[in-house]
C-alpha cells in the first residue's frame, strides 16, 4: 500500500513539474522571439545573429532550459528532502557518529564540484558548435534548389558532419568525465561505509553506541549519499541548463537602438511626404571602415518620383534603408516633413511606408494571406480583391485552381518572380502608403513580366512620393528626379533631359546600358 502510495506521489510529482515546465518554454520563446522581431536590423548583420542561430536557441535553449523546472528539478527537490532527512535521523541516532562520517563527506561535494566545472566547459563550446551547424542547415534547405542544381548535397551535408563532429568527440569527453565522477562518487560512497562500520565498532566497543544506532546512522547516511550522487550524475544537464538560460537571458537583455516596440516618439496629423537627408554619413555597423555616405545631402518633395542610380555599391539601397530607420545615420539628419524620423514613433513612421524589393519575399501561407498581412486588423474581400486588381493580378490568380486561397509554397516558390512581384504590390496597395520604396522593383524580371509590374507601379505611384532604386533606363527615364550617386554624395540631381545635356555621370551610365542592350 506505501509502495502504491509512492508511486502515486512521484507521478503526481512528474505531472506538476512536467506542467511548470511546459509553461516555462512556452513563456521562453513567446519572450524571446518578440524581443528578436523587434531587434534592430544591425543585430541580424552580426554572424552570431544569424537566422539558422537564432532559429537554434529559440528551438533548443528553451527546451534544455526547461530541465531548470522540469525532471532533473523535481529530482533535485527529491534529493534535497532525502539528503536533509537522513542527516536527521543519523544525528537523532548517534551525534558521535554522524560527525565522524560527516568530517568525510566533503570527498563526495568535491567530486561533484570537479564534475560541474569540467561539463560546464565543454557544454558552452559544444553550444556554439550546433548553432553553426543549425546555420548551415537552415542555409542549405532554405536554397535547397541551388543545393540541387549544383549536385552539392554531399558537400552540404559533409559541412554539417564537420559541424556536429566537433560536439560528438566533446561527448565522448563529457561522457567520461561524467561517468569517471560517477565512479568516484560510489567509491566514496563505499568507502564511506566501511569508514562508518569501522568507527561504529569502535564506539560499540567503548559503549558509546548501540548496535541499533550504528545502522541507523549507516541507513541514514546510505539515503544521503545516494542523492549525492544523483544529483552530481545531474551536472550534465544541468550545465547545459544553465548555458541554454544565460542565452535566453542574453537576447531579453539586448537593448535594441531602433526599437519598433516602443512607444516613444510622436506622429504627425498630416502626411504630404517630403523627404530631406541633411549631411548624412553612413557606415554599416558590420564595416565600420568602410564610409557610405560622406555629408549626403538630398531632398524628395512629395508626391513625386526620386530616382537613385549610380554604380553598384554605391548607396542607392542605403538611403531607402536609412528612411525606412533600419539604420541611424552616423551623424546628420533624415527629416519627415521636417521632422527628424528619430523624433517619430517608429511603427507609425514605417507603416507610412511601403517597401518592395527586388526580391519578393511572401510567407508560406494563400495568396489572401499575403496580400492581407500588411493591413492591422485584418481586410475584407473587397479590399483584398481591389488591391489585386490595382496590382494587376486578380486575372492571374483567379486562374490558379484555389484562386485567392492558393498557397504560394516557402519563400513564394510556387508562383513566378512577376506574379509574386505583382503580389507583394497589392500588399503595398492595401497598406495604402504615403511613401513608396522601390528597390529594384522590376530589375530581375523579364521584359514581359516588367511591363506588367511596371505598370501596376505607376498606377501605385501616383500621388505618393516615390523613391525608386533601379538599374533599367526605361524605369527611371519618367521620373520628376533622378538622383546620381557617387562616392558617397549626389553628384548630379536633375530630370532626365536636363542631365543628358550635362553629358557627365548619369549621361555615362545612359550610355553604357544603350551599348550593353
Amino acid at each position: 500500500m506505501i509502495g502504491g502510495n509512492g508511486i502515486q506521489m512521484a507521478k503526481l510529482q512528474n505531472y506538476l513539474f512536467g506542467i511548470a515546465g511546459g509553461k516555462l518554454i512556452e513563456r521562453i520563446r513567446s519572450m524571446a522571439f518578440n524581443k528578436v522581431v523587434h531587434q534592430e536590423i544591425s543585430w541580424f548583420d552580426h554572424p552570431s545573429n544569424s537566422c539558422g542561430a537564432v532559429s537554434a536557441r529559440l528551438a533548443t535553449d528553451a527546451s534544455t532550459a526547461r530541465s531548470l523546472v522540469g525532471d532533473n528539478l523535481s529530482l533535485i527537490v527529491q534529493n534535497i528532502a532525502r539528503i536533509t532527512t537522513g542527516l536527521a535521523i543519523a544525528f537523532t541516532a548517534n551525534w558521535i557518529l554522524a560527525f565522524v562520517i560527516l568530517a568525510v563527506s566533503p570527498l563526495l561535494l568535491l567530486q561533484g564540484y570537479l564534475q560541474t566545472k569540467f561539463v560546464e566547459r565543454f557544454s558552452a563550446d559544444a553550444k556554439v558548435n550546433y548553432e553553426e551547424a543549425s546555420q548551415v542547415a537552415n542555409d542549405a534547405i532554405g536554397s535547397i534548389r541551388t543545393v540541387a542544381s549544383f549536385c552539392a548535397e554531399p558537400k552540404v551535408v559533409d559541412m554539417y558532419n564537420k559541424k556536429c563532429s566537433g560536439p560528438e568527440k566533446q561527448g565522448v569527453r563529457l561522457g567520461l568525465y561524467s561517468g569517471v565522477g560517477l565512479g568516484f562518487s560510489f567509491l566514496a560512497l563505499y568507502c564511506t561505509n566501511a569508514f562508518c562500520f569501522y568507527v561504529g565498532s569502535l564506539l560499540v566497543q567503548d559503549g558509546k553506541a548501540t548496535f541499533e544506532e550504528v545502522f541507523k546512522v549507516f541507513f541514514a547516511l546510505t539515503v544521503t549519499a545516494v542523492g549525492v550522487s544523483q544529483s552530481s550524475a545531474l551536472a550534465p544537464d544541468t550545465n547545459k541548463a544553465k548555458d541554454s538560460a544565460t542565452s535566453i537571458i542574453k537576447i531579453l537583455e539586448t537593448k535594441s537602438a531602433i526599437d519598433s516596440s516602443s512607444d516613444e516618439g510622436k506622429t504627425l496629423d498630416l502626411i504630404k511626404g517630403d523627404i530631406e537627408l541633411q549631411q548624412v554619413s553612413f557606415c554599416y555597423p558590420t564595416r565600420p571602415d568602410i564610409q557610405i555616405f560622406k555629408d549626403l545631402c538630398l531632398s524628395m518633395p512629395a508626391a513625386k518620383t526620386v530616382a537613385l542610380v549610380g554604380e553598384s555599391g554605391s548607396g542607392k539601397s542605403t538611403v531607402i534603408s536609412l528612411i525606412e530607420r533600419f539604420y541611424n545615420p552616423d551623424s546628420g539628419r533624415v527629416l519627415l516633413d521636417g521632422v527628424d524620423i528619430k523624433n517619430l514613433r517608429l511603427s507609425w513612421l514605417r507603416q507610412q511606408m511601403g517597401l518592395l524589393g527586388e526580391e519578393p519575399i511572401l510567407f508560406n501561407e494563400s495568396i489572401r494571406a499575403n496580400i492581407a498581412y500588411s493591413k492591422e486588423g485584418g481586410a475584407t474581400e473587397e479590399e483584398i480583391v481591389a488591391a489585386a486588381e490595382a496590382a494587376n493580378a486578380h486575372k492571374f490568380i483567379c486562374s490558379l485552381p484555389h484562386s485567392y486561397d492558393t498557397p504560394v509554397g516557402g519563400r513564394g516558390t510556387q508562383l513566378s518572380r512577376g506574379q509574386k512581384q505583382r503580389i507583394a504590390i497589392a500588399r503595398a496597395i492595401l497598406k495604402d502608403p504615403k511613401i513608396l520604396l522601390l528597390d529594384g522593383a522590376t530589375s530581375a524580371l523579364d521584359a514581359e513580366s516588367e511591363c506588367v509590374v511596371q505598370e501596376a507601379l505607376d498606377k501605385v505611384s501616383v500621388n505618393r512620393t516615390t523613391v525608386v532604386v533601379a538599374h533599367r533606363l526605361p524605369t527611371i527615364k519618367g521620373a520628376d528626379i533622378i538622383a546620381v550617386v557617387k562616392n558617397g554624395v549626389i553628384a548630379e540631381k536633375g530630370n532626365h533631359e536636363a542631365l543628358m545635356k550635362i553629358d557627365g555621370v548619369y549621361a555615362s551610365l545612359v550610355s553604357l546600358h544603350i551599348s550593353q542592350s
